[in-house]
């Protein structure tokens, strides 16, 4: 116990071989509980190594380019003209909301936020969406076609949350799908719940990413998410706010240039619904 205190999270405690757990004495039993303290540390502990090193090597690369710029225009060797006030601003936005992805995140994976809960239409909700969002299409050259289902489609949500979960898959299709593509949204029933799909014929994803793309930080293209200033959380954000109401996100992909998919679902009646509160 005292190696484990000092943070040694690799030992545990010997145990008879071959005897099922049940069949322990009380000592053996507290050994065992031990043992499972201790691996439930040591994932934690590993968990916590690798966001400070994630974190560490995000912010790197912001800061050493401020860093440089600022140097260059101290030494006289760059000029001060505006694109190298530009390039200093747009890394310092990027700090900006990496710290509140960081911000988010913490909450979502702790549970640290509330719910609120109130009864909405889902179809609604999802053309005022797109409707707010046409105008980028329109500047990029994508085109944006939305399904929606005739009538009410009515569902206990909290609908900033899931409008966050929208922009956001609504947005990375839009990024990863070059002028003259197409992004197509659809919003449908399925017995007691609705389904949202977001589909689009942009660049594709390898079958090897598709079960890391919910992990904080994963980004199937490193250099291409730095440069449109993702930082490889929204993903992990929007499972969680899913999972939260009860649902479930996956993506899908034939592979490297054959567009994507991402869908999700949300239980239409209100019991089936997971409430997380601060």
């Amino acid at each position: 116990s005292r190696q484990i205190a000092q943070g040694n999270y690799g030992r545990r405690v010997t145990l008879p071989a071959n005897r099922p757990i049940t069949d322990l004495d009380e000592m053996g039993q507290l050994a065992h509980s031990f043992n499972q303290m201790a691996v439930q540390l040591e994932e934690s502990d590993t968990l916590r190594r690798q966001l400070i090193g994630d974190v560490t090597h995000e912010l790197t690369t912001p800061l050493t380019v401020i860093k440089g710029s600022m140097e260059g225009l101290i030494d006289g060797v760059l000029p001060p003209e505006p694109e190298t006030f530009q390039q200093i601003y747009y890394e310092a936005a990027r700090l900006q909301r990496l710290v509140t992805d960081l911000q988010e995140l913490s909450r979502v994976e702790s549970g640290a936020y509330e719910l609120h809960i109130q009864p909405v239409d889902l179809a609604t909700l999802t053309d005022s969406i797109t409707s707010h969002l046409r105008r980028q299409f329109d500047d990029k050259g994508v085109q944006l076609q939305v399904h929606l289902p005739p009538g009410l489609l009515m569902a206990e949500i909290d609908p900033d949350r899931i409008s966050q979960v929208l922009i956001n898959l609504i947005g990375n299709a839009l990024q990863h799908t070059p002028s003259g593509g197409l992004v197509d949204v659809t919003v449908q029933r399925n017995n007691n719940r609705v389904l949202f799909t977001i589909a689009d014929t942009g660049a594709g994803i390898a079958a090897e990413h598709l079960p890391h793309l919910f992990t904080r930080f994963y980004r199937v293209d490193k250099s291409r998410a730095r440069a449109s200033g993702g930082s490889g959380i929204g993903l992990t954000i929007a499972r969680h706010l899913v999972e939260a109401h009860g649902g479930q996100i996956w993506a899908e992909s034939a592979g490297l240039g054959q567009g994507s998919q991402f869908t999700f679902f949300l239980p239409l009646t209100q019991g089936s619904a997971n409430y997380s509160h601060a």
